[in-house]
């Protein structure tokens, strides 16, 4: 019935259990309320615990495992997880990301027989240490994510060239005389002093680094960071902002009417307020006022298209590196023309199309020929991705010929950050949230029990 010293019986500190288990701490204790039983939040956040999984050293023994971290705050503190790759589930989880950590672990599980991680030298390490007998596999997706960085590295050199010229639209009639010039707002002039400020500080790190000041100093005198300023060096002009695209707004599909309203004299947003909402219009008086404001300043409507389009280096990199199969006709035509201004976009693409097949056709020879050509290319990023490749060629061999990858590992997180760790807002520390991550052992199927 009961344990010496407890205060409820075995079978209610099972029901207790698996619902602060599968809702959390006060959903839990509002919905066991609701059946009748009183209990506040932190005894269902105990009882969790006390039910937990047992310790690594009682679980069933594992072949095959995939590691990755997982973030407490991002780019600020990170976890580790452990999932069988067997069986899909998570066997256990770590509070922090270090190599004696992981090597550790793997350590108490002599079974380890194949290990699948990112390409992070930290667990390379790890693995190497405690699991020396295992075969490391590095996953695809990030060897495609690290070619497309590389990628990404090589058009930051070339980003004048990601300008696409403009697309008039033959059919929008222009004023007869220039508007007036309006007076800025208040957030526009703050704008331009933002803008101005950020000039500023690149022309001071553009000069730090011709005097020879290394990237390091340059961030620490200029209170930015290391990568902000390698990726403006990297840039042979100033990087400007790209607009912000946001969600698509309501008001745009009365695009038409708005224009033919402004060009007859009604400049009252108000006014055009009022009638797109007699024509169904639901949103906010505020997004067609934001939506008409710039119109006040160049007499109306611009025309799509009327002025250059600059495409961001990452967007062009995922372009290059896209399969073939997944090119959207509106892709294709987009890298269509960035070819035309960017003629180097060809050979990258070769490049990439080349790494994509070493993995479809499962050829390690064909891997190693990959490398030594890319070692010879006049592409810098991607040499030194070849080289590291070659310091890690066990385990990209390992992802050529082998079914592994970190997949698995990936999915488990997604669960962890996005459903359990937001649910919990940060509360009840490590052992709480080890606890609903793991399969419970008084809940069947547990494991997939949180990812619904």
């Amino acid at each position: 019935m009961a344990q010496v010293y407890a205060r409820r019986t075995e079978r209610l500190a099972v029901v207790v259990g698996a619902v602060g288990y599968v809702a959390g701490g006060l959903p839990g204790e509002r919905l066991l309320r609701r059946l009748a039983i009183s209990i506040s939040d932190d005894s269902i956040r105990g009882q969790v615990v006390r039910n937990a999984a047992p310790g690594p050293a009682e679980q069933e023994p594992v072949r095959r495992v995939g590691i990755d971290d997982w973030a407490w705050r991002k780019h600020q503190n990170y976890g580790t997880i452990f999932v069988d790759l067997d069986r899909h589930k998570v066997i256990d989880l770590l509070p922090d990301r270090a190599a004696d950590s992981v090597a550790a672990w793997l350590t108490e599980h002599p079974s380890v027989e194949i290990v699948a991680r990112d390409r992070s030298g930290l667990y390379a390490d790890g693995a190497a240490t405690g699991a020396p007998q295992a075969l490391q596999v590095a996953d695809r997706f990030h060897l495609m994510l690290n070619l497309s960085a590389a990628i990404e590295r090589v058009l930051e050199e070339r980003s004048r060239e990601l300008l696409l010229p403009a697309v008039a639209e033959p059919s929008v009639p222009t004023p007869a005389s220039p508007p007036p010039v309006a007076k800025l707002s208040v957030e526009q002039e703050r704008k331009q002093q933002r803008r101005q400020r950020r000039l500023d500080r690149y022309e001071q790190a553009a000069e730090l680094h011709k005097r020879g000041v290394s990237k390091l100093a340059i961030s620490r005198q200029l209170s930015l960071g290391v990568k902000t300023v390698r990726r403006w060096l990297r840039a042979d002009q100033f990087p400007e902002r790209k607009p912000p695209t946001g969600r698509r707004q309501q008001v745009a599909e009365f695009l038409t009417y708005l224009d033919d309203r402004w060009k007859a004299g009604c400049h009252n947003s108000t006014l055009l307020f009022d009638e797109i909402r007699a024509l169904g219009y639901k949103g906010s008086r505020q997004r067609v006022t934001s939506f008409v404001a710039s119109w006040r300043q160049t007499g109306g409507r611009v025309p799509t298209g009327s002025g250059p389009r600059r495409v961001a280096p990452k967007h062009a990199a995922i372009l290059t590196a896209q399969a073939p199969d997944k090119f959207t006709p509106e892709q294709q035509k987009l890298f269509d023309r960035l070819t035309e201004c960017c003629p180097d976009l060809l050979p990258l693409r070769k490049i990439a199309l080349a790494f994509r097949d070493v993995f479809a056709t499962a050829d390690a020879a064909a891997l190693l020929g990959w490398i030594q050509d890319i070692k010879r290319s006049r592409f810098g990023p991607l040499v030194r991705f070849a080289y590291g490749l070659q310091k890690d060629i066990v385990a990209v061999t390992a992802a050529v010929e082998t079914e592994w990858s970190n997949g698995q590992t990936e999915g488990q997180i997604n669960r962890l950050i996005k459903a359990i760790k937001r649910q919990m807002y940060g509360r009840a520390g490590f052992a709480y949230l080890r606890a609903r991550v793991l399969p419970s052992p008084v809940l069947p199927n547990s494991a997939s029990v949180n990812s619904s």
